[in-house]
């Protein structure tokens, strides 16, 4: 019986030391985040260095049914959004100094130093809104920041997602058909067509 409480002895010794750890590598994780230049939002991680390297999809608002909106689709007018993501590929991590593992704010959304994008364009494959096939549409798409896509040039801190809004309304049950063009600094283009749903505007 001597040896039974000796291991029972032993094994609470072993599990409290491990809480004692854990709770202290918690309370140093805090008070790194608090120390941390709060300079890239408060709680979130810095912006991670990163090429674009094509536009990965055009998608549409709204979502509903647990999916985007698709071509067969037919939206009201107030409801859509013109999305795009972009695939990009990280440079090699530099040394941030911080420690695994560090904790950060759940709605955090990485962001992303992407510069080497030049400007980017949407071009109608099809008449829209009294507008010709050609027509460059990306000064009518405005971002929730209230930006024209068309005088986007920073791309310093953004997401790999892009949302906008049509500045402009089409007849009734039109179909918005475009080119999406991403230009790169080094004189390359990349391009996606697009076909949104049908745009419900009365």
């Amino acid at each position: 019986m001597v040896w039974i409480h000796k291991f029972k002895s032993w094994d609470y010794k072993k599990a409290w030391a491990t809480v004692s750890l854990c709770l202290a590598y918690l309370s140093v994780l805090v008070l790194v985040s608090c120390i941390e230049e709060p300079e890239f939002n408060e709680g979130c991680p810095a912006p991670k260095e990163a090429d674009a390297v094509s536009i990965k999809q055009v998608f549409f608002s709204p979502y509903k049914n647990q999916r985007f909106a698709s071509s067969a689709d037919t939206v009201a007018f107030s409801e859509f959004r013109f999305n795009f993501e972009l695939e990009i590929k990280e440079k090699e991590a530099m040394n941030s100094g911080s420690l695994p593992g560090q904790a950060f704010a759940l709605s955090c959304i990485q962001t992303y130093n992407l510069r080497n994008i030049s400007n980017i364009s949407v071009i109608l494959l099809a008449p829209f809104a009294g507008l010709p096939t050609g027509t460059d549409i990306s000064y009518l798409l405005i971002t929730p920041e209230g930006e024209k896509i068309s005088e986007l040039r920073d791309f310093q801190n953004v997401s790999v997602y892009f949302g906008s809004k049509l500045n402009i309304t089409p007849s009734n049950y039109s179909q918005l058909k475009t080119r999406t063009f991403l230009f790169l600094r080094n004189g390359t283009q990349k391009v996606m067509d697009s076909t949104s749903p049908f745009l419900k505007t009365n």
